[in-house]
């Protein structure tokens, strides 16, 4: 039986953390955790978790070191190796997901691409193309 998507409250995720705490021994754990939210699955319980609701998980923004950090592996071959460099920059009980790391440098790029466009319109507009010939041509 597939659930529908539904979006989590802090109430859900409150709940999770109590089922986690009482559960977390159970071999089918994210199977028996998701009998208590009737709209998601087993599957969105355990991502929900991994991601999101584990108490561990560092929810502040990225520090100056973090951020300096994973801007230097993005560089490297095996740069998408999201896990590794969470792990790497995560400490005990202060824990990165992967998907924050992703996210922060997919984020960022998008905002220098925005930025990018923004003032290249804004000299397209001006007419001022001896500046900027080597991108426009």
């Amino acid at each position: 039986m597939t659930r529908g998507r539904n979006n989590w409250t802090c109430e859900d995720d409150h709940k999770l953390r109590v089922l986690y705490k009482l559960y977390q021994e159970q071999p089918n754990l994210w199977q028996i955790i998701s009998h208590g939210f009737p709209k998601q699955n087993s599957k969105a319980c355990r991502e929900r978790w991994i991601f999101h609701a584990d108490p561990e998980i560092n929810h502040l923004p990225f520090t100056y070191d973090e951020r300096q950090y994973i801007l230097s592996r993005v560089n490297q071959p095996g740069a998408t190796d999201w896990v590794a460099i969470a792990e790497e920059i995560s400490h005990p009980h202060a824990r990165r997901t992967a998907l924050q790391c992703k996210n922060f440098v997919n984020n960022r790029q998008r905002r220098i691409d925005s930025e990018f466009g923004r003032l290249l319109d804004k000299y397209k507009k001006s007419g001022d193309r001896m500046n900027l010939g080597f991108i426009l041509n």
